[in-house]
């Protein structure tokens, strides 16, 4: 992995348009990334962001290649996720670090972000002041002391997500 990298990307034109991804490390001047057509030709005309198509997959997969240097098979098994959660979200102009990279890959990917999202509160029932009511889609059972919102975040689940990323971090 680089450890000290930033990735930027700028562009002045319609989003279809290809575009270059650059990396930048400290005392050395920007450097273009391949776009790795080798590992997945998804868009031989080139990288772009900020929607989720072709050409921002290419971006995501040049982008998890550079950054993982001799881990292909990784960055090919997890540049759909990484177009999700970033490429796909870039404005015309983007930074991203390497520290922030990391994070995602040691700790993060669609799986545990998941655990994070709002739930979907089913099967309201209430007894003795209480209103017990199923989560969607995880199935955990909530209480509440007031009628539940429409969503609800799953403390068991966000419970799990902790105790997994204080078991991966090294001691």
């Amino acid at each position: 992995m680089r450890h000290y990298v930033t990735y930027t990307g700028s562009r002045t034109h319609d989003a279809a348009e290809p575009s270059d991804v650059f990396r930048i490390e400290p005392g050395k001047e920007p450097t273009r990334i391949d776009w790795r057509l080798d590992l997945i030709n998804h868009s031989p005309n080139g990288l772009s962001w900020g929607y989720s198509g072709s050409a921002p997959a290419q971006c995501a997969l040049a982008i998890l290649a550079d950054f993982l240097e001799d881990n292909d098979a990784l960055a090919v098994r997890l540049h759909q996720d990484f177009k999700l959660r970033f490429v796909a979200r870039f404005p015309a102009e983007w930074r991203l670090g390497g520290r922030t990279i990391r994070r995602w890959l040691t700790g993060g990917g669609a799986d545990k972000e998941e655990r994070l999202q709002p739930r979907v509160v089913l099967n309201v029932v209430e007894a003795d002041g209480v209103y017990q009511a199923t989560l969607d889609p995880c199935g955990h059972e909530v209480s509440f002391v007031t009628m539940p919102p429409k969503t609800a975040y799953c403390g068991e689940c966000i419970n799990e997500l902790v105790e997994s990323l204080r078991k991966d971090r090294p001691s």
